[in-house]
């Protein structure tokens, strides 16, 4: 894996709700103090890092909310920082209402809490479009443009619009909701999300859940095709996929025992006098789970008696949000709570409960994280929660042990940690005590082991395995642009043709002779493009073949009297004029009777679709289904059919245009075209299609040979051409040189 300063891009530019720092009035003077986030301290870490390694760090650029005198601020040696301006009243509908309202508690599965406003949507909109007009300033060839969360889902396509081969990542730091909860949301606002997102070369969330979450909604929603994690978005490749955040492992691990730290170790032991320590921190967010995690500590200490007088749970809430009515309605809640927990079972020499709402600093942090018996972090819905990951780290000396939500995207690495569901009470009182009596040997056991991945795939190896695979996914792509067929490469081909003694003329039918229609017995060639072909067949140095997936009985109905050599089902057979048709394979097909039963199932399932039977094939068509059951049923069709084939190597399935057609290996259209090649010394060779099933005939053309497909999609065609009515006049170059 390559390490930053050997990736190949000339400047970062980090875009993010709010810049890495703000500033801070004591009495006259601005002081710059970092914003609190994992994001923030990853990238400031990874900077500190590579500076220490003696490593060149690419110039990071920071577009975010801030004080406009940030940008004259020499605040870190690695960052510029460009703050963009957002006026008060589009900033509280957009950042207040859109992020707040509507996406936060939506996808953290909040429904009731979630509203719908128009205005709000509208200011987001708004919001990114500024956000896009400062990055529009400074974007230059050769950056890597890495835009984050849910407050700038738009920016990506923004910038894609704009400048087309920009390297563009986008990470979500929350969860990504199935498409049952992103359907919610209107129509437009759905779609404009799936598809701001798209813009981005590569797209990163903490699980694979949730990256398929993801995919299965762009599928459903915007219909762009998909094959494993790579999604087709007008013929450029947009990855999806998981990277779980780290942390700097070595930092918090490290520090248990500097000064600053073991100060702080020393005012809570004295405090605790030998009692056990239960802690837990998080912001103040009605996704937390605070108001039955204090419920499950309360029936802890009802159900286990013993416990009293030798335990204290520190719960810190570090403040936010304090302006918006939900958020101090529940803080007001937990005051309640812990105050009832604190009356109920305190006394004059104990409290059960230290309840703080304040943040804070680094050296009381890892204290509490390195004295604690039991982590308690219990969300109801998060996307990492680095809280986790931090305290694992700073189990240095003393072995304390997690509680962790199984709702976090954390709990997918500890799983050695104690697991529970955050909403069962009675479940999360029994791991508490569970943490408090764990054997000493078994708690460093879990602890090394988490300890072990912890450092692996720490913020560093984040960071390089995100811009690694970004910068695959541009090779990628870069692999498959287009080269569309221009005038003066088509007066070439001409030219070629108009000397040439002896051509070869491999030419599809559906899409490439005719337009693709929804019912297919309704191709049919236009009288134009008849006359077309009828002038070229009649040149006697020219051989015409089409090659088509249709069946005998059709070819001969469409082009009896034309002269044409014929190529039906894909190459299994063969007519020249004047002959019959010939079998080009011998294949058994005793598979079809197995398979049809499936494809009668999946038609009923599937209302629109329908089943073609031809001799050595069958294909299931879904171009009159409704787009969003027919993406859910042909995935589920190809895996039934993988299932049955599996012990059929001679089997293939082939995925065409709205056609999974089930077929042998043992011919295609390149089998037959090569066959046909090596049977005659041909100075010119021309193949026509439009689908993926003519790219096994576009490989095997010598390189002296051209070849066009129809379309802008990626191919091994050497050109494309944007549609299907192109093709009558690329015939009409050909026709006017034969006369």
């Amino acid at each position: 894996m390559k390490t930053l300063d050997q990736i190949n891009f000339k400047r970062l530019i980090i875009v993010s709700y709010r810049l890495p720092f703000k500033l801070v009035r004591k009495k006259d003077e601005y002081y710059a103090v970092q914003n609190s986030g994992g994001l923030v301290s990853a990238i400031l870490s990874l900077s500190d890092k590579m500076q220490s390694l003696e490593r060149t760090m690419p110039e990071i650029l920071w577009v975010g909310m801030g004080e406009k005198k940030l940008s004259d601020e020499n605040i870190h040696s690695s960052f510029r920082l460009f703050p963009v301006e957002i006026p008060r009243k589009i900033n509280d509908k957009y950042y207040g209402g859109f992020c707040n309202n509507t996406i936060w508690p939506l996808f953290h599965y909040f429904t009731s809490s979630t509203k719908y406003d128009t205005s709000y949507f509208e200011a987001y909109k708004t919001a990114n479009n500024l956000f896009f007009d400062k990055l529009r300033e400074l974007i230059e060839p050769g950056d890597l443009i890495w835009i984050h969360d849910y407050q700038l889902f738009f920016l990506p396509e923004l910038v894609r619009q704009s400048f087309p081969k920009a390297l563009i990542g986008f990470f979500l730091h929350i969860p990504f909701p199935s498409f049952e909860i992103l359907r919610l949301l209107p129509v437009k606002w759905r779609e404009m999300i799936l598809k701001g997102m798209t813009g981005a070369d590569l797209i990163g969330f903490h699980t694979n859940d949730y990256a398929q979450y993801f995919i299965r909604s762009v599928k459903r929603i915007l219909g762009y095709k998909v094959d494993r994690n790579y999604i087709n978005v007008n013929n450029r490749i947009t990855k999806a996929d998981a990277f779980p955040i780290g942390i700097d492992f070595d930092k918090f691990h490290d520090a248990c025992f500097v000064g600053k730290t073991e100060q702080k170790k020393k005012k809570i032991m004295d405090f605790l006098s030998g009692k056990k320590l239960v802690f837990s921190l998080d912001r103040l967010d009605y996704s937390k789970g605070f108001i039955h995690r204090l419920k499950a500590y309360e029936r802890f200490l009802e159900k286990y008696p013993e416990w009293h007088f030798k335990v204290v749970f520190n719960m810190i809430v570090i403040p936010s949000r304090d302006i918006i009515q939900e958020y101090r309605l529940l803080r007001k809640e937990i005051e309640a709570i812990s105050g009832r927990i604190n009356g109920k079972y305190g006394t004059l020499d104990w409290m059960p409960l230290v309840y703080q709402y304040k943040s804070i600093p680094f050296h009381e942090m890892v204290a509490i994280y390195n004295l604690s018996d039991a982590g308690l972090i219990t969300p109801l819905r998060d996307g990492m929660n680095l809280v986790a990951k931090e305290y694992i780290a700073s189990q240095n000396g003393h072995y304390g042990m997690l509680i962790i939500s199984e709702m976090t995207g954390a709990a997918v690495e500890l799983n050695e940690a104690i697991t529970i569901n955050p909403t069962d009470t009675e479940k999360t009182a029994d791991a508490i005590n569970q943490a408090l009596i764990m054997p000493e040997e078994e708690k460093i056991r879990r602890i090394l082991k988490m300890q072990n991945r912890l450092k692996r795939y720490d913020i560093f190896t984040w960071t390089n395995d995100f811009f690694n695979q970004l910068e695959d996914t541009k090779k990628e792509n870069d692999s498959l642009q287009v080269n569309f067929l221009n005038e003066s490469t088509l007066n070439h081909i001409r030219e070629k043709y108009c000397h040439a003694k002896k051509r070869l003329f491999l030419i599809d039918y559906d899409g490439t002779l005719t337009s693709l229609v929804k019912t297919p017995d309704t191709a049919i060639m236009n009288d134009n493009t008849r006359t077309m072909l009828e002038d070229l067949i009649a040149d006697s140095r020219n051989t015409v073949i089409i090659i088509s997936g249709r069946t005998r009985e059709f070819m001969d109905e469409q082009f009896k009297d034309l002269g044409a050599v014929l190529v039906a089902e894909h190459g299994f057979f063969t007519r020249y004029p004047g002959n019959n048709w010939v079998n080009n394979a011998e294949i058994n097909l005793s598979w079809k009777n197995r398979i049809r039963p499936l494809l009668d199932d999946y038609i009923d399932r599937c209302n629109g679709s329908v089943i073609e039977e031809k001799y050595s094939s069958m294909a299931w068509h879904y171009r009159n289904a409704d787009e969003d059951i027919a993406s859910i049923r042909i995935n589920e069709l190809k895996d039934d059919l993988m299932e049955i084939l599996v012990n059929e190597p001679k089997l293939q399935v082939l995925e065409g245009d709205k056609v999974l057609e089930i077929k042998s290996i043992l011919y295609d259209k390149g089998s037959i075209a090569t066959h046909i090649i090596n049977n005659d010394n041909y100075d010119f060779i021309i193949a026509l299609g439009d689908d993926s099933t003519d790219e096994d005939l576009f490989k095997i053309i010598p390189e002296s040979g051209f070849t066009i497909r129809v379309g802008s999609k990626p191919t091994n065609a050497r050109f494309n051409i944007k549609n299907q009515s192109q093709i009558v006049k690329i015939l009409s170059f050909f026709s006017d040189c034969s006369r």
